[in-house]
């Protein structure tokens, strides 16, 4: 009979064979498609590496940037109040 059952309409019935043949196709295809994930996953995440590693440099660079016009702006802030104080003692010294 090979996996058929007949009777007045014919049904099949899978055999043991069929199953495993089915099986096997279905684990073969699942593999198939994990790896491609796994290659497409892999290749977003290398991306997402670079890109990040761009923006950190990227960032790196606006933070020195940024330390010397802070340092720049924190001397002259200084040397603002130390004249002023200065002036502000020579005033009150002279009277």
């Amino acid at each position: 009979m090979g996996g058929r059952c007949r009777g007045k309409t014919e049904t099949l019935v899978p055999t043991d064979e069929l199953l495993s043949a089915e099986a096997e196709r279905f684990e073969r295809r699942l593999t198939e498609e994990i790896s491609a994930l796994r290659l497409e996953l892999h290749d977003g995440l290398a991306a997402l590496r670079q890109e990040f590693r761009q923006e950190c440099a990227a960032i790196r660079h606006e933070m020195a940037t940024m330390k010397a016009e802070i340092l720049k702006w924190w001397f002259l802030f200084w040397i603002g109040q130390v004249a002023t104080m200065a002036a502000l003692l020579s005033f009150m010294l002279r009277r």
